[in-house]
């Protein structure tokens, strides 16, 4: 009995620190993803801003549109999942 408890210990100790590690992994890629996007929609936005190209534009304002949209939900999911800071928005 006590080899079963002190296995059931052990794995519980072993697990909580893998926790942690995925919950901190999870806010850091969705930094890195908010990152890629804003990036993305700064250079959409120059396009739009700066080409004579109506077809060029156009495709753009739709890709700044679905990007938008891809940041808000983002945002959401990184503050429903507890991460802290970098809260610009």
């Amino acid at each position: 009995m006590k080899g079963l408890l002190a296995l059931c210990w052990a794995l519980l100790l072993l697990g909580v620190p893998a926790t942690g590690r995925a919950a901190f992994d999870e806010c850091q890629l969705m930094d890195q993803v908010l990152n890629r996007l804003g990036n993305a929609m700064a250079i959409n936005r120059a396009i739009i801003a700066e080409s004579s190209d109506s077809k060029a534009v156009a495709v753009a304002s739709e890709a700044l549109a679905q990007q938008n949209e891809s940041y808000r939900r983002t945002k959401r999911q990184r503050s429903k999942a507890g991460c802290e800071g970098w809260e610009r928005d």
